[in-house]
């Protein structure tokens, strides 16, 4: 004999693509072993992933049961179907309509009964001399009357009778085909159990379920301060669960672990180097090709692997984050904002433009993740003083690392662009010479002077047989910084009203012997 008992679920650890739920309890139990089932479980429940422990006792099974069984009707009349509310009038309007023809049946049996006394008493009284025609004509026509009317609203009761049945059939029938008895997969957890002592101990059930998920969500607000600026980033858990049981009043955490993904050393190949003697094309050329190539890196302008992989990207280490209260998430499939934390960091931002993606200049935010955690790849919501300027994506960023973030285009200013490029060859020697000339043109049509960044690149040689070098004669204004990888940096104030023009120049030099570019 088993005793049912109810725990209710107190933490939800929700992963990538499922969800950890703890269900947790006192229970009062006899001293020796006892078996009990814990009702309320999801049917999705992950048989194997069951465990149980009993403080001061022993669990030892532990096994999930599902069964079908008959959900149970609602009898309250409010909470009835149409269908249904219409099959009970016409039961009772059949009930009213049968008595009303029982009554006239009843009063019809009387009239004949006084039909007859009246024959009766005509052959009694003519045999005797008494014989009273006026009187007896006058009864029996009243009697006539009677069962003629009688007999009339008989005829039209059991018409209204048969007519209320046949429309209570269709009814039923139709209520048959559309209200089925309806099933529902009751699931529970059995657990064989031994308290030794007995009385009230402490029951932990925890299991696996499928179709939840959750993914990180950010809003960053840029704010002028008194010192200059500030970004305030908000992060939030968006969570979607569709378990079949409602997380009401939990303790919820999001954490990044995959527990099922399988790890398996790599089988070892044989891999075989050979050398051989280079052709003389091969001595006398030298192959050259041009390739893009992102920077992997996390934080500032970091390139994330999330930008190709769907889920989460934790940096490569499981993180695991708490909600900062409870939380009640209902089982309907539908997105949920769970906040997490929040923190306020000063930022510099700066007008920046990539004239050769885009003709717009945006304003870009620098500043260091001061939160309790690293920051998760996710979207992330813009905002400014003016409103909502848009969504982007923030890629990880470890604690104490410094990230950017655009804040949308200035209306005011805007790019131009034109390249030029030609390429010389020395006949002698036969070097090629390829010069790349861009002319940018800004433009400010607002009414305030604005400081302006604008960033080309140029290619970076890892060969000695091509030279990269920028030409400083032809390229005013002077750049502000070259980087190592080729990205030039132009500093510019725009004046109010006004249009500028920018030259930027570099030649690529490459002898007789490369090929491919």
């Amino acid at each position: 004999m088993s005793t049912r008992i109810h725990l209710p679920i107190v933490k939800v650890t929700v992963l990538e693509d499922r969800a950890l739920v703890e269900r947790r309890g006192d229970v009062v139990l006899p001293a020796g072993p006892q078996r009990l089932c814990v009702e309320g479980l999801s049917p999705l429940a992950v048989d194997r992933s069951l465990q149980a422990q009993l403080t001061g006792g022993t669990v030892s099974q532990a096994r999930v049961s599902r069964a079908w069984k008959e959900k149970p009707r609602e009898d309250a009349r409010e909470q009835k179907t149409e269908l249904r509310r219409r099959v009970e009038d016409l039961e009772t309007e059949l009930k009213r309509a049968q008595a009303d023809a029982q009554r006239l049946q009843s009063r019809l049996e009387v009239v004949n009964v006084a039909r007859e006394d009246v024959l009766r008493a005509i052959a009694e009284l003519s045999g005797v001399g008494r014989a009273k025609p006026e009187s007896w004509h006058e009864q029996l026509e009243t009697v006539r009357k009677e069962s003629a009317s009688t007999e009339e609203s008989l005829r039209r009761a059991r018409k209204h009778v048969e007519a209320t049945w046949k429309r209570l059939v269709e009814a039923r029938a139709v209520l048959a085909q559309s209200e089925q008895t309806e099933q529902q997969l009751v699931t529970t957890a059995e657990l064989d159990t031994n308290l030794p002592q007995g009385g009230t101990a402490s029951l932990r059930v925890t299991y696996l379920v499928p179709c939840a998920v959750w993914r990180p969500a950010y809003r960053a607000t840029l704010a002028p301060v008194d010192n200059g600026e500030a970004v305030t980033l908000e992060c939030e858990a968006v969570v979607w669960q569709r378990t079949e049981e409602e997380w009401k009043d939990v303790e919820l955490l999001f954490s990044t672990a995959r527990p099922t993904l399988g790890a398996s050393p790599p089988r070892l190949m044989e891999d075989w180097l050979q050398l051989r003697d280079k052709s003389e094309q091969e001595k006398h050329s030298v192959e050259v090709s041009i390739r893009e190539e992102v920077l992997q890196t996390t934080g500032e302008g970091g390139a994330s692997p999330s930008d190709s992989m769907p889920g989460l990207d934790d940096g490569g280490e499981a993180q695991t984050l708490r909600a900062s209260h409870r939380v009640t998430v209902p089982s309907d499939g539908a997105p949920h904002r769970v906040p997490l934390f929040q923190f306020t960091a000063p930022a510099t931002s700066e007008l920046i433009g990539h004239p050769e993606h885009s003709p717009l200049v945006h304003r870009v935010a620098r500043f260091d993740n001061r939160g309790p955690a690293v920051l998760l790849a996710g979207p992330v919501d813009l905002v400014r003083s003016s409103g909502y300027v848009g969504r982007a994506q923030l890629k990880f960023t470890g604690l104490g690392e410094k990230l950017k973030l655009g804040f949308g285009s200035e209306d005011t200013l805007r790019i131009a662009r034109l390249v030029d490029s030609k390429q010389d060859t020395q006949r002698i020697t036969g070097k090629r010479t390829r010069t790349h000339q861009v002319k940018l043109f800004l433009s400010n049509t607002g009414t305030r002077a604005e400081k302006v960044v604008l960033e080309e690149r140029m290619p970076v040689s890892e060969l000695e047989a091509v030279e990269v070098k920028l030409l400083q004669e032809q390229t005013k204004p002077a750049p502000a910084k070259v980087s190592e990888d080729g990205i030039v940096r132009f500093e510019l104030g725009a004046p109010p009203r006004s249009q500028q023009e920018l030259a930027f120049a570099y030649s690529v030099v490459s002898s007789s012997k490369v090929a491919g570019l």
